[in-house]
């Protein structure tokens, strides 16, 4: 098998070996070529050293000096060039305390998280596979190299990593692997929030939500939400999430229905930005609101958010109870109408402001938000109303 390379990584790879260097393009793009799907990212990996790799290439960067990556600039575009090396101990279930650069392409694979992973390919010399990660490709299995309980002990993230990977891949763990993340899964609770939430968001957004279900067999799904019990239904939720748009925030939503308002602690916890986490906490609180039909109450439900939010909740909840979905459409078509027609829901569309109540004689103070909202509620109910609110509130 010849893996098609772009112009830019092959001359890379032509330029160390003109310099006496070994070279090869290394682990997800090795492996996404194998199955036919275009790399996002190649990385390199080589003999020479980072010190020899800047001199060789005219623009380079030190992204990553220290675990000897140095990134080559060609035509605008970024390229990792990392030397081979073995990593020293890990202490905090996370990365090595040290990196030893290596003389061999086999010592910089077998420290490497997955067999799929563990591939390496040279134009000239073909594949470099010391650990069947081809023919894992080809049974669609997630293995660890090597010792899978020691590869996890090594770096904890691993374990979300490979159900990521069964996600994303349709790929299914191997047996041994699988008892190594129940085993080791409470040092999960080592690994940063960041990083939990990124790998979650990425398993959340993948093509295979069966994969989910691993989160709970495995033992990771309480350090996923922060200590907090989970009392949802994953083979329900697989489902929703699998007919659901890709949207991460809607796909998040599916995830903390269950939770209700406890979901904007844990989105806290796993560092969210502030947009996610009010998004998400307002789709799961009312992610099983009846909404009524009628306009008051639709504008009662668009004011509580932004524009557009109100569409996604319906979608959600349309998920949830299929035998809604003409009535929510309905209520869709409702509330476009009266956006469509400009009609007054929110405190900043009416036509009269505080000033205006203070002007005839409203004591300022909690008098003003009282009356507003009186008011409010008023034009909710007759739209025309709010052309005439001066004339009322003169009399």
């Amino acid at each position: 098998m010849i893996l098609a390379l772009p112009p830019d990584v092959k001359a890379i790879i032509e330029t160390l070996q003109f310099h006496n260097h070994e070279a090869y393009i290394v682990g997800g793009c090795v492996r996404d070529s194998i199955r036919g799907t275009r790399p996002k990212d190649w990385d390199i990996t080589t003999s020479a050293r980072p010190c020899e790799v800047a001199a060789i290439f005219p623009r380079t960067v030190e992204t990553g000096i220290k675990h000897g990556t140095i990134t080559v600039l060609i035509n605008s575009r970024h390229y990792e060039v990392t030397t081979y090396r073995i990593d020293g101990e890990y202490l905090d279930n996370r990365r090595p305390e040290s990196v030893t650069f290596a003389t061999h392409i086999n010592e910089d694979l077998s420290r490497r998280d997955f067999t799929i992973n563990a591939i390496a390919y040279n134009p000239n010399k073909g594949f470099v596979d010391p650990f069947g990660g081809r023919d894992d490709i080809s049974r669609k299995i997630i293995r660890c190299v090597g010792n899978p309980e020691e590869r996890l002990e090594e770096d904890a993230l691993r374990m979300l990593r490979g159900i990521r990977f069964t996600g994303q891949l349709g790929f299914s763990i191997d047996e041994a692997t699988f008892k190594a993340i129940s085993a080791t899964a409470s040092n999960l609770a080592n690994i940063s929030a960041e990083r939990i939430r990124e790998e979650l968001t990425r398993l959340l957004c993948s093509s295979h939500m069966e994969a989910l279900k691993l989160l709970e067999t495995t033992g990771l799904l309480p350090y996923i939400l922060c200590g907090h019990m989970y009392s949802g239904s994953i083979d329900k939720t697989i489902p929703l999430l699998t007919a659901c748009p890709n949207n991460e925030t809607l796909r998040l939503a599916i995830f903390f229905a269950w939770s209700g308002n406890a979901s904007e602690e844990i989105l806290r916890s796993l560092r969210f930005d502030n947009k996610t986490i009010k998004e998400v906490t307002m789709y799961t609180r009312m992610i099983h609101t009846n909404i009524l039909h009628s306009r008051y109450e639709i504008k009662k439900v668009l004011r509580q958010m932004p524009h557009g939010w109100f569409e996604n909740l319906l979608l959600l909840q349309s998920l949830f109870y299929p035998k809604e979905a003409e009535r929510l459409a309905a209520i869709r078509r409702e509330a476009q109408d009266i956006q469509a027609k400009g009609e007054c829901y929110t405190l900043a569309d009416m036509s009269i402001k505080g000033e205006d109540l203070i002007a005839v004689g409203t004591p300022p103070g909690k008098a003003i938000g009282d009356k507003l909202e009186e008011l409010l509620d008023a034009v909710m109910r007759e739209p025309g109303l709010n052309e005439t609110l001066f004339e009322h509130i003169s009399k």
